[in-house]
């Protein structure tokens, strides 16, 4: 699951509800309304993430 920094708590507090551990990536928050390099900048992380947890 890819989520902003600003919803991480309320993830983590679902899942823990449904007792469950989220491969969770956390990226900066907004994702919405970003000029170009600021979009890019949280695809990459993104990406950096999903490489990470994919090959643990």
């Amino acid at each position: 699951m890819i989520a902003t920094e600003t919803f991480r708590p309320l993830v983590l507090a679902q899942a823990k509800a449904r007792k469950v551990e989220p491969k969770l990536i956390v990226v900066k928050h907004p994702i919405g309304g970003l000029n170009a390099d600021e979009l890019r900048e949280r695809i990459e992380a993104a990406t950096k993430g999903l490489s990470e947890a994919t090959t643990k």
